[in-house]
């Protein structure tokens, strides 16, 4: 599926099924359900809700990924003003004397 922006821990992938038939008594149906005669039931009527029924376990994991994401980039940005408050950079004496996170103020 390609690179995610942030956590790439995990590989994605696409998986699509052609003319493949499943017994009725495999199928995960904690939602809904298909009768020995085909008719599809469910316990939500709307069509969005069942959707969104469905993806709803999704959303955590998404929210978790980007939070993870928000504490790596306030982490890198910790390290990086820390570490531009240390090294220091050639002064107006000729002498490394100035960090770089002043070079550009001076």
């Amino acid at each position: 599926m390609g690179v995610k922006f942030g956590l790439n821990g995990v590989d994605n992938a696409t998986l699509l099924f052609d003319n493949v038939r499943i017994p009725r008594e495999y199928m995960l149906n904690k939602y809904h359900d298909v009768d020995e005669n085909g008719k599809f039931t469910s316990e939500t009527n709307h069509i969005y809700s069942r959707f969104f029924k469905t993806t709803e376990r999704l959303l955590s994991g998404r929210l978790c990924i980007a939070a993870m994401t928000l504490g790596a980039l306030k982490s890198c940005l910790y390290i990086t003003i820390r570490y531009s408050q240390q090294r220091k950079s050639i002064g107006p004496d000729g002498e490394s004397s100035v960090p770089i996170f002043n070079y550009q103020l001076q």
